[in-house]
């Protein structure tokens, strides 16, 4: 189901690289079985090393190390691994296990009795490891918030490691959930064990429905339960991927259709290449947060926040746990959602013909990140060995994706009737009438329209609008805005149902932030969205940007958007 590592670099063959692939291609046909398997795996990790040094120039900073844990640590969170390290000495450098059984993992509303009784066991046993074992689901807390709520730091560096926000969302995330599963399954005796994934992006409306959370981990005597939930994210209540957290009076059947068109806004049309999807570069020694892939702010984050509750009350913090990064992996909805999440990737390097690849930078696939084993031991995993999910022994069982075509049928995609219908000839008057962006401008309770000129017409590369020079107040506090295309009336009631939404910024704290990284962007496909709306024609393209009401609200600040050309994919 996943696409291979290896299938997207056949798509650049050239030269002596070109002779490298004939090499792994003739690799994969050897038989995944004993001993041929094991030579498989050993031969083909070399190669990844070979490929890995010899593919691009490495960026100034390098890639990234494994962290040294437990030691390296320095968080407001408190979220460091426990010590002293009981597992073996040092640390291993992950192999893969090809005589491992498959993987299947399952959409969590069709489990049986059975499987969900395996799950609440497997969960049972690791809630009750004690502190000091890192596989406790404590510790997978910990290990989550130490990586994402900025408490790791390098020597030398002023700012501490930033999984999100950037290129290592995804493979990062993938690793974590890969480790978790095997712990489980450890735990278990199984070794067929494997994570279910909450379906949230299928809109069907059958029983058991497949976009609320299941009835099971709402269960208060099970261990899957998690009483800091945000009420309306109980069964029947369906999720709503259009949201900054709370509840909704918006029906069900308006969810359907406005989760589904927003699925294809970012998945299709708005991350087409892989910086857009994955997140802007990160190298060792650079500022945190140089940018989210599309799919990373919304629907992922979308959904942290809609699950958490933004009533929980002291000891702990509104939108706790799944809201929070220090918090959010000790809920274990979050492993179903991130099932989901990287079953998505999955599903998205199968886009646009099976074209779709990773970040092709050295820096990227050669760096790594430390985790702890299904034994407790402590092992290093390239970047580059979670790019093929066949190599991991997992794969996900098909489900119903009608985003893929915007939730109609195939060919009629861009035949969705706009929010904001206008004539040629008002739209020419709409940009005649509309001022460019000013460094002095200001977001905040109006919405902010503006005109962007686009570039010479280029047929390599996709069209993008990149803000940048960021101003965020005050970096303690959310912020978010929606950004429509060719609406100047909207408001922020109007979401991703309407055509011309083209995307999300959301800003989340850290509470072990050091430092606002001033050369963070945000980028959106438009090219794209503007043959979807017939208004490929246009010479400037009209922005409105839009903030929610709340107490989050700032006078937000950037000085400089244009459009560019990403060559990325």
């Amino acid at each position: 189901m996943c696409s291979s590592w290896l299938a997207h670099s056949r798509a650049r063959p050239g030269g002596r690289r070109r002779r490298r692939m004939k090499v792994m291609d003739q690799l994969r046909r050897v038989p995944i079985s004993a001993m041929k398997g094991v030579i498989y795996a050993a031969v083909l990790s070399m190669v990844f090393a070979w490929t890995e040094a010899t593919t691009r120039p490495r960026g100034p900073g390098g890639p990234m190390p494994a962290a040294n844990l437990p030691e390296d640590c320095n968080t407001l969170e408190r979220c460091c691994m426990p010590k002293p390290y009981t597992g073996t000495p040092g640390i291993r450098q992950f192999e893969y296990e090809p005589n491992l059984p498959i993987r299947v993992r399952r959409p969590a509303h069709l489990l049986t009795k059975k499987e969900i009784a395996r799950l609440e066991k497997g969960y049972k046993l690791m809630r009750a490891l004690p502190d000091t074992d890192p596989r406790s689901l404590l510790n997978q807390m910990n290990l989550h918030c130490l990586y994402c709520d900025n408490g790791l730091y390098f020597k030398g560096a002023d700012y501490p490691l930033e999984v999100h926000n950037g290129w290592f969302f995804l493979p990062w995330h993938r690793m974590f959930l890969y480790f978790h599963e095997r712990i489980l399954g450890e735990l278990l005796g199984d070794d067929t064990f494997a994570l279910p994934y909450w379906n949230w992006d299928n809109p069907e409306a059958t029983e058991p429905l497949p976009n609320a959370i299941p009835s099971f981990y709402w269960n208060p005597n099970s261990s899957l339960y998690d009483p800091n939930r945000n009420i309306c994210s109980r069964p029947p209540f369906i999720v709503d991927l259009d949201s900054i957290g709370g509840c909704t009076n918006k029906t069900a059947d308006f969810l359907r259709v406005q989760n589904t068109r927003l699925q294809y806004t970012q998945m299709v049309l708005g991350g087409d290449t892989p910086a857009l999807f994955y997140g802007m570069p990160y190298r060792l020694g650079d500022f945190g947060g140089g940018g989210p892939g599309t799919f990373e702010d919304q629907p992922h984050g979308t959904i942290h926040a809609w699950v958490g509750d933004p009533n929980a009350e002291a000891p702990f913090r509104p939108f706790d746990d799944m809201g929070n990064f220090g918090r959010s992996a000790f809920d274990p909805v979050f492993y179903a959602h991130h099932a989901n999440v990287d079953r998505l990737w999955c599903l998205w390097t199968h886009l646009r013909g099976g074209k779709r690849t990773y970040p092709m930078d050295s820096d990227f696939v050669t760096s790594q990140f430390s985790f702890y084993d299904h034994k407790g031991n402590l092992v290093k995993m390239n970047v580059s060995q979670t790019l093929d999910t066949d190599l991991l022994r997992y794969k996900f069982e098909d489900s119903p994706t009608p985003w893929e075509t915007n939730g109609v049928a195939a060919g009629n995609e861009f035949n969705i009737p706009r929010c904001n219908p206008a004539s040629k000839s008002a739209v020419n008057r709409l940009i005649a009438a509309t001022p460019k962006h000013s460094s002095k401008d200001i977001l905040d309770i109006t919405p902010l329209t503006f005109k962007v000129r686009r570039p010479a017409r280029s047929s390599v590369g996709t069209e993008v609008l990149e803000i940048s020079g960021l101003q965020i107040p005050n970096i303690t506090l959310q912020a978010h805005w929606k950004a429509f295309l060719f609406f100047p009336q909207v408001n922020f009631t109007h979401g991703a149902i309407c055509p011309e939404f083209v995307g999300t910024y959301n800003f989340i704290p850290h509470v072990g932030q050091a430092k606002y990284n001033p050369k963070r962007v945000w980028r959106v496909a438009v090219g794209p969205k503007l043959k979807a709306l017939g208004l490929d024609h246009v010479k400037s393209v009209i922005v409105t940007l839009v903030q929610p009401p709340g107490p989050w609200l700032q006078d937000i600040k950037f000085t400089k958007a244009k459009i560019l050309y990403d060559t990325s994919g």
